[in-house]
This record gives structure tokens, sequence and C-alpha cells, in this order.
């Protein structure tokens, strides 16, 4: 050591320079020094208060984690609930379990793994750098959970789509009733005069799908002779 001022000594040590560039990287992404780590360091260790120190970067990670994963969640379930606007509640309910589900599982998972690493000391900086490689693992299984997540919702919102879209079109299927030649030449934009030559001329599924063409609803029509009005098909 040399005199550097009043009460103050240049302390110089030998350190693995990979060791140390990685050091000086995670001071400044902290917005502080070397020094400063160091000193503070040096006073903990002297207190014998390192397993303060440890639990201290363990909340700080905790914490960052945390809202990465409240921030991450909160944005999928807007996503869902603003697409999924015509769900029934009962159908929200189930999808919002499920999630609640998967993320007890991985909550559960991160939450052992977290005890029983703030169970250990961290008595240097190189098992302080395997903590936060072990804190990087934990993220990316949180994606991974997360993009699980996301492809159920998805899967979720198409079924229910594919069944809404069918209900509603037995619905106006059923709602729509016969019509008379006059009636459906209207509703299809010809005249009488175009139904009958092409009722004549098509076979009956040729006929209902170029109803469907001309249908402003993309509705089938079929004639049936006992009635002599023309009936919606899908």
């Amino acid at each position: 050591m040399s005199q550097t001022g009043k009460n103050k000594k240049l302390a110089s040590f030998n350190c693995d320079q990979k060791m140390w560039e990685q050091f000086i990287a995670r001071c400044n992404s902290e917005g502080t020094t070397a020094t400063t780590t160091l000193t503070q360091f040096i006073k903990r260790y002297l207190d014998d208060s390192l397993d303060d120190l440890d639990k201290i970067v363990s909340n700080d990670l905790d914490k960052r984690l945390d809202s990465m994963i409240k921030a991450r969640i909160e944005e999928y379930l807007e996503e869902y609930l603003v697409t999924s606007n015509n769900n029934s509640a009962k159908e929200e309910n189930q999808a919002i379990l499920a999630i609640c589900s998967r993320l007890d599982k991985v909550e559960s998972q991160l939450l052992s793994e977290s005890n029983s690493k703030e169970a250990e000391a961290i008595p240097n900086l190189t098992e302080l750098e395997q903590k936060i490689e072990g804190m990087a693992a934990r993220i990316k299984q949180l994606t991974e959970a997360i993009l699980k997540i996301q492809d159920y919702l998805n899967n979720q919102l198409k079924q229910t789509k594919k069944s809404y879209s069918n209900s509603y079109y037995q619905r106006t299927t059923q709602r729509i009733q016969p019509l008379t030649e006059e009636g459906l030449a209207t509703r299809l934009g010809v005249n009488v005069e175009t139904i009958r030559e092409q009722r004549n001329k098509l076979h009956l599924p040729l006929f209902v799908a170029w109803c469907k063409g001309k249908d402003r609803a993309g509705m089938g029509w079929e004639f049936h002779e006992n009635t002599g009005l023309y009936y919606p098909v899908s």
C-alpha cells in the first residue's frame, strides 16, 4: 500500500483479469465505482455483516424479477381481455384460472430456488456472479412460461371466435324466413326471370352456390316445389 491522502491508503492486489473486467462492468451498470463497492464490502466484512449483503443483493434482484413478472403478465392479460369481449364470463374465468394455475407452479418453483440460495452466503465475487447467472436462468424460464400462456390464450381466442361465428350463422339462418320468387329476386338484386333461368339451368348445389355469391349475407337458397318458396340453407 502507498499513501494517497490523510487516513487513506492506495490498495493493490492481484486479480483475474476477466473477473476484474466483469466486476468493473457490473459496477458501471449499477451506477457506482469499483472503489465504492469494494469499500462497502470491506466494511461489511469487518462488521461480520456479509449475510446482510447477500440478502440485499438477493432482494434487489428478486424485486427486479417481480417487477418484470408483473409487467409481462399484465401485458398479456390486458391483451387477452381486450380481444375477448365476445367471450362469455364463464369462458373468461376458465382461461384466467388456467393462467393462474400455470403462474402458481412457476412462482412455487422460483420461490423454492430463491429460498435455497438465500440460505447460502456469498463469500466472494465469483459466487455473486454465479447467483446472477442463476437469476438469468430464472428469467429465461419465466419467459418460456409466458410464451406458453400466450399460445394458450391465442388458441382459446381462435376456438371462441370459431364457435361464436358458427353459432351466429346458425341463429341467423333460423331467423330468416322463406321467400317468394319475387322476394328472393329482390334480396339477390336480380329479376325474377334470372332466378328461374338459373334454377332451371343449374343443379341444386350449383344453384345454392350461385345464390350465396349474390346474397349480401352469403346465404344459400333452395326451391321447395311443394310450397313454391325458397328456403335458406347453410
